[in-house]
């Protein structure tokens, strides 16, 4: 390590790459934001680590938080995959679950006339049936007949599949089917890519398992070329360090598990700002905050509760239901590059597409003509046409101006209106989806921090905090490259699922033992093969619970060791504390039961060191010395106002503003209101405050 001292984070948007460098020897962090250079990730790590000024010789760890999956799905370009399951049963691929699934939210399908199915993910040609058939629990029926399955197999291998995704019905108590099958291809073609939904997610509910093992089988071949690559090109400019890559629930792997389920990975670009905003909160003690990651395309909720991130079991991907743990961010296609137009009915909208990093926005003065939010903010002055990105790029106002033009003649507005009416609208969306989070789930908003960081998270802050009623706004370090800070501190995770539907009645106690330290012996096994430390590995325990006849289960922490029948009762008491506090009711004359189990498997890394810059200076007065002033549109009423600009880099822990004013720094902008104080600490984090 003292030859390779630094720690790299590179996070991929779909505007900037933002980088980070620890050095874990001296503390010492510096950060890079460059343009994004979309399919050519080496070279965008060799501009990061050129802007950082460091060699990558020098780099014991780099982390990635890849969207090479997430990208793959919605644009179509995975494996040709093969499908083979139960007799009678393939066509679910067609028939599909309406609920949730093809409307734009949960009640909006229900009554859509108009809507329509998405594609089946893997045509009627390329799936194929065996005649085998087991019921719960786990009953045979019908065996397997090993030369049809080969038969079906030699089929698909004369389509042309790359892949094969094996489901069979009742797998997740009776895997053995599945298994030989697989064998079986494997032996006969070595280089096609097999998966089984045992392997993959083994839980019940067979339309999302089918689905969930068919994605994974798709991908393995994009995803194994992509880290055979990367690792290569790597290898040549010199690294001789570990590459890691996030995964969707919070926790860093090795290519090598990633190769073999690359689901894990898909939605896990928004999870390094939540595992930052949740290390920030445990340092300034805050139990309950938002995290409100706001970048060139998009904004990435998440809510923090007890210093506790949640995750769910099933994510949705261009309207495809994942079965893989996964934080639970809200995104919304809300962020500085989102394109303003008139609708067909005539209002003006803001998102969800972007104009991305080419061209950009119209005031990048690189082709761009539709007006965006970085243009509105530029108009309204509440960006620098100099300081952007520290100086690096200058903004072209009169571009920003003219791009405003066809919405201003539509409804006889300024550019400053439309400026504006962009503004608020941006404001407004991201502001329902954090009610979608908290007020929706019975959370009560004003009880919450807003963690606000990425280029135009800080930009918006307070906006969205007096929409949502919150009172506090904190605005963390480096907010631009905020989240990779979460690569550099995320810990070596395993995560794993079994399904158990059993009542809780019925339960064996040394059976639940044993199905939980079966998950626990797996996913130890994968992190000693990730890291010479076996000491910290820890393990958590949960499980999805419901109601006998209940539709939906809820999750329920499981507690350690071993089980017996006291523990069993607990387990029904915390499952009944669960509901209630999620639907405001239990039935506790009602018999429960499990459907899946789940352990998180953790190798505790040590926190990062990161050097102590911001010491209070108690000579100098509280309220800093101001870099400029210039004038902000603040709102129709109060119009323009002269505002103090301030550089972010010059404040020292104590500091006190009093908004509105402007923070300045190479990575974002930050806009504060009127009516609102703000003071750095000792940690470097704007805390900002309704007065």
């Amino acid at each position: 390590m003292s030859h390779s001292p630094y720690v790299l984070g590179i996070d991929i948007g779909g505007s900037f790459t933002d980088s980070i460098a620890l050095n874990t020897t001296t503390g010492e962090i510096r950060t890079a934001k460059a343009s994004t250079t979309h399919g050519r990730f080496v070279e965008g790590i060799e501009r990061s680590v050129e802007a950082l000024g460091i060699e990558l010789s020098n780099v014991a760890r780099i982390v990635h938080g890849s969207t090479i999956c997430t990208n793959a799905l919605i644009e179509g370009k995975y494996a040709r995959t093969g499908f083979i399951g139960t007799k009678g049963f393939s066509d679910e691929f067609d028939i599909q679950r309406m609920v949730r699934r093809w409307g734009k939210t949960a009640w909006s399908s229900i009554y859509d006339l108009h809507q329509k199915k998405p594609a089946a993910f893997i045509p009627r040609h390329l799936r194929r049936e065996v005649d085998e058939r087991v019921i719960y629990p786990g009953t045979v029926i019908k065996n397997l007949d090993l030369e049809e399955a080969k038969q079906v197999a030699d089929e698909l291998v004369t389509n042309e599949v790359e892949a094969i995704a094996i489901c069979f019905l009742w797998s997740t108590v009776f895997p053995e089917h599945e298994q030989r099958v697989k064998a079986a291809i494997e032996s006969a073609y070595p280089s096609l890519y097999v998966c089984t939904s045992t392997e993959v997610a083994p839980v019940v509910r067979e339309y999302e398992r089918m689905v969930t093992t068919a994605v994974n089988a798709s991908l393995m071949p994009l995803m194994k070329d992509y880290l055979v690559n990367v690792e290569k090109e790597l290898r040549t400019q010199g690294f001789r360090g570990v590459l890691y890559l996030m995964q969707s629930h919070g926790g860093i792997a090795l290519p090598a598990v990633l190769k073999e389920k690359p689901i894990l990975t898909l939605r896990s670009g928004p999870v390094a700002g939540v595992v930052a905003t949740n290390q920030l909160g445990r340092i300034l003690k805050r139990r309950r905050v938002i995290s409100c990651d706001i970048g060139g395309t998009s904004t990435d909720t998440a809510l923090i509760l007890n210093n506790e991130i949640a995750v769910t079991d099933e994510t949705d991907v261009n309207y495809l239901p994942i079965k893989t743990p996964t934080v639970d961010v809200e995104c919304i296609g809300a962020g500085g590059g989102s394109l303003a137009y008139i609708d067909s009915g005539g209002a003006l909208r803001v998102g969800p597409d972007s104009a991305g990093a080419s061209p950009g926005p119209a005031c990048y003065g690189a082709g761009g003509k539709q007006p965006t939010l970085t243009d509105a903010n530029l108009l309204l002055g509440r960006l620098s046409d100099q300081q952007f990105c520290g100086g690096r790029m200058h903004l072209i106002r009169s571009e920003a101006e003219k791009s405003m033009t066809e919405i201003a003649h539509a409804f006889g507005w300024s550019a400053e209106t439309v400026a504006s009416a962009i503004n608020r609208i941006a404001i407004a969306n991201i502001a329902e989806s954090i009610r979608l989070q908290t007020i929706d789930r019975g959370f009560d908003p004003r009880e919450f921090s807003l963690v606000a960081f990425g280029g135009a998270g800080p930009l918006h802050a307070t906006l969205i905090a007096e929409a949502c009623s919150i009172a506090e706004v904190i605005i963390p370090r480096e907010p631009g490259v905020f989240s990779t800070v979460g690569m550099v501190a995320a810990d070596l995770a395993y995560y794993d699922q079994v399904g158990y539907l059993t009542p809780l009645l019925e339960v064996k106690a040394p059976d639940l033992t044993e199905r939980f330290h079966s998950l626990e012996k797996i996913g130890a096994e994968i992190l000693s093969k990730s890291s010479a430390d076996k000491q910290n590995i820890r393990f958590i325990r949960t499980a999805s619970m419901r109601y006998t006849l209940q539709e939906w289960e809820i999750r329920v922490p499981i507690p350690d060791g071993t089980f017996d029948s006291s523990k069993l009762q607990e387990i029904e008491r915390r499952f009944h504390t669960a509901h209630r506090r999620r639907y405001g009711f239990a039935r506790e004359d009602r018999p429960t039961e499990f459907v899946t189990l789940f352990v998180d498997s953790i190798l505790i890394a040590p926190s990062p060191r990161r050097r102590q810059r911001f010491v209070k200076n108690k000579k100098r007065k509280s309220r800093p010395v101001k870099a400029s002033t210039r004038s902000v549109f603040i709102d129709e009423k109060r119009g323009w106002v002269k505002t103090a600009v301030y550089d972010r880099r010059r404040l020292q822990a104590g500091d006190i503003l009093r908004g509105p004013f402007v923070l300045e720094e190479p990575t974002s902008t930050t806009f504060v209101q009127p009516g609102w104080n703000g003071t750095q600490d000792l940690s470097g984090s704007i805390v900002l405050r309704r007065h």
